[in-house]
């Protein structure tokens, strides 16, 4: 991971994956209400949906799936899914999803922040301390160390997940689109962090 780290250390890959990772993090857990699961998540516009010629007998359709920011995957279904490609446009869009997991922020547990407090409370600085560490351009420790969980949150983010395949619905809501398989997604290019900011909460029938 910290080969990958690496990798990732630009003031602008450094500044986007701060914006995600605090986009997230104001994230709200799922919750079910008025029927519908409210899903927080990461989402990637599904761009072509195109049938795999199948074998007489089968009761499973298999397409090929193109995401924004994935690699391409194939799934197979029971549900008849409508062909389209950027060419061709269709009035159902479809989405891939990734579950928010708050636990990828490495944030540490309320009841354990609050003893830390306890335990190692800080001598009060000076106001000469304080001005002068102001003013320098540099990070202070705790930058540092938020920037370098939102780059551990990006390397995270690069590894395959299981996906959720999701058709809009009228009035906006979305419905799950059964697989026969495991849906298992990656993003094309971990340094393409512009790729994961669609970052909302769906209602799921």
């Amino acid at each position: 991971m910290q080969t990958s780290i690496s990798s990732l250390r630009d003031a602008i890959l450094v500044k986007l994956a701060s914006t995600l990772y605090a986009r997230l993090d104001n994230l709200s857990t799922p919750r079910f209400a008025s029927r519908r699961l409210h899903l927080p998540c990461i989402a990637f516009p599904v761009t072509a949906v195109r049938r795999r010629r199948s074998q007489d007998g089968e009761s499973c359709l298999t397409y090929e799936v193109k995401a924004d920011g994935l690699q391409d995957m194939l799934i197979t279904t029971e549900d008849k899914l409508v062909q389209f490609s950027r060419a061709r446009s269709t009035r159902q869009p479809f989405l891939l999803v990734r579950s928010w997991n708050r636990y990828d922020l490495e944030l540490s547990d309320l009841s354990d922040e609050v003893q830390s407090a306890d335990d190692d409370w800080p001598e009060p600085e000076s106001p000469s301390n304080t001005l002068l560490s102001g003013s320098h351009g540099e990070d202070e420790p705790a930058d540092l160390e938020f920037h370098s969980r939102a780059l551990r949150l990006i390397v995270r983010l690069g590894q395959r997940f299981g996906a959720l395949l999701l058709a809009q619905q009228r009035g906006g809501v979305y419905k799950r689109i059964a697989s026969d398989h495991n849906i298992i997604a990656q993003v094309r290019d971990v340094a393409s962090i512009h790729d994961m900011m669609d970052v909302r909460t769906l209602e799921i029938l």
